[in-house]
């Protein structure tokens, strides 16, 4: 079985309460996974499958203040073929 690796793009948004995280790939993206805040808030939704040509949006909670840069440097976006590749 051959694994390629999605070409997954993220935008960013500032909320009242958080982020919110657009996700679009370009091929499937079994269980992706978001990461790398722990200490600043929570995800609402995480471990999720993407597909082509539709946008998937996840919502960041955040416990204080941070920069929509700051939350770009730390965030981490996986899938299952990071564990093969």
């Amino acid at each position: 079985m051959m694994f390629s690796r999605p070409e997954i793009k993220t935008e960013i948004t500032a909320g009242e309460k958080g982020f919110k995280i657009t996700l679009a790939t370009d091929k499937v993206a079994k269980a992706v996974f978001l990461s790398g805040l722990s200490e600043e808030g929570r995800f609402v939704d995480n471990y999720f499958n993407l597909v082509p040509g539709k946008k998937t949006e996840i919502e960041f909670r955040a416990n204080g203040k941070m920069s929509a840069d700051e939350f770009r440097k730390k965030l981490k976006v996986r899938s299952l073929v990071d564990a093969f590749l």
